[in-house]
């Protein structure tokens, strides 16, 4: 049991990590778009993209292997990796609409 918490903490440790970068890319992103880069703030949206991907593919794995009955432990830390995931997500959107908004405002350039 103890070996399945440990591969649970780094499970949840790889969400938070790929969330963060995410998140991170994508509020750089928003910054780029601000200062009227948009072809770096697509750039950096892709690789936001990217990040937010993983941490999904490494959420997927957790849900996979509790579909296939595998116990998987109850762990605040599992719990902060989901909404490290989460809001990430949601950032991504809301700042790819932004960028979207702006770009719209400023005649597409």
């Amino acid at each position: 049991m103890e070996e399945y918490n440990s591969e649970a903490q780094n499970i949840a440790m790889q969400i938070i990590a790929y969330s963060g970068e995410g998140r991170t890319l994508a509020f750089q992103a928003l910054n780029a778009a601000q200062a009227g880069n948009f072809i770096e703030a697509q750039k950096l949206l892709k690789e936001s993209e990217v990040a937010i991907g993983q941490a999904h593919d490494v959420q997927t794995e957790l849900l996979v292997a509790e579909a296939n009955g595998e116990q998987t432990p109850f762990s605040i830390l599992l719990i902060h990796s989901q909404d490290h995931f989460m809001t990430s997500m949601l950032a991504g959107e809301l700042i790819k609409e932004m960028i979207r908004m702006s770009k719209n405002q400023n005649g597409g350039n």
